[in-house]
């Protein structure tokens, strides 16, 4: 700040080269720094120059970026770690692989009772009745019921499966009084 000032105070001091130079009137004084340090004290910042905008964006350092991924990857493995196994988007389809209903599960790793989901029928198009709520949702290690109704209380779909040593999920889905075989894989 004092350098803008000092260099103001000698460009104003010299005389300008198209000015006539006056012979009879003496030239000022040159100002002193004591002047200077106290004009500057009584300024405000509604005096100071304006600073120059910034030319386009800042380019990040490789740090910067290799900090800015690590801390999304952080990130998104706590949130994996913080989900239970049933967490994401699950398909249950007959043995010969027609996709039947698809699912999305909220698992926040408390267990059985504290799993939420929705379902869809992947055979009803884009209807009402063809989506809602879990009713019911039991899990553990070794198998899954799921419990909903199509379209109201006579109108139960129980999904059982259990997993298998492959690792996959195998089981029936009991649908107006019958029985299908059925997997239930990850979306």
């Amino acid at each position: 700040m004092l350098l803008p000032l000092l260099a103001g105070a000698v460009i104003a001091a010299s005389p300008s080269p198209d000015a006539p130079a006056a012979q009879d009137a003496p030239a000022p004084p040159p100002a002193s720094i004591d002047s200077l340090l106290k004009s500057q004290d009584q300024s405000t910042d509604e005096d100071a120059a304006p600073s120059a905008p910034a030319q386009g964006p800042v380019p990040y350092s490789e740090v910067d970026v290799r900090a800015y991924d690590s801390a999304l990857k952080n990130a998104a493995a706590a949130a994996r770690s913080a989900s239970g196994p049933l967490d994401g988007g699950w398909v249950l389809a007959s043995a010969d692989g027609h996709r039947m209903y698809r699912f999305q599960f909220q698992d926040r790793g408390y267990g059985m009772g504290q799993a939420e989901g929705a379902w869809r029928d992947l055979d009803g198009g884009a209807r009402l009745q063809g989506s809602g709520f879990i009713n019911q949702i039991n899990y553990g290690d070794d198998g899954l019921v799921l419990r909903f109704y199509e379209s109201g209380a006579d109108d139960e779909v129980r999904v059982t499966v259990k997993r298998e040593k492959t690792g996959g999920w195998a089981g029936q889905l009991l649908r107006h009084g019958s029985f299908t075989q059925v997997v239930f894989t990850r979306d």
